[in-house]
């Protein structure tokens, strides 16, 4: 996987974009307002068991009010990263996101890949980007929850070497990972 100037998140013509395992160059940029409906979409795309592992149960789809919440961030203390489908820019194939909790330094972290993008990378270059926004703006943890069956999601956070702690919280698994 190789990610195109992480610290600018920048190819050669002025875009950001991740090389996926496959060879895949999907576009990275930071959310916008207007990606609510693009993240209604994802979730409708994504199968059940996907769903169910980012949200800790069925649902349809994300309501308006739901999408509107995670597409308008502050850029601070709530910030989002989205993929892009290569073929269908308006189309976001995967997300992840922190919120920071309270006036602390830490913060939740989430994230949804589409299941035809899931297993190549996608996940875990968003959030390698996601750290790297994080720490510039004074996040030093990130927690993430995560149902006992969700492996992918427990090799993700293990993948990205950083020192990390887990413990049982409310029947799922909370994963600490230091930034420092």
């Amino acid at each position: 996987m190789c990610i195109s100037h992480i610290n600018g998140w920048e190819d050669g013509d002025g875009h950001a974009s991740l090389a996926l395992r496959d060879g895949t160059r999907v576009p990275v940029r930071e959310i916008r307002n207007q990606d609510a409906p693009a993240l209604q979409r994802l979730v409708r795309r994504s199968s059940p068991r996907s769903v169910e592992l980012r949200f800790f149960g069925p649902m349809k789809g994300l309501s308006e009010t739901q999408a509107r919440r995670f597409a308008e961030v502050d850029g601070r203390d709530r910030f989002a990263l989205v993929g892009l489908n290569p073929e269908e820019p308006g189309e976001v194939v995967g997300v992840v996101r922190y919120e920071r909790e309270g006036e602390t330094d830490g913060a939740e972290y989430a994230a949804l890949v589409e299941d035809c993008f899931q297993g190549k990378g996608l996940g875990l270059g968003l959030t390698l980007q996601l750290i790297e926004s994080a720490r510039k703006r004074g996040i030093g943890h990130l927690h993430a929850l995560v149902m006992y069956e969700n492996a992918p999601m427990l090799r993700l956070l293990r993948d990205l070497g950083l020192p990390e702690r887990e413990r049982w919280q409310d029947g799922v698994r909370r994963v600490e990972i230091e930034l420092n």
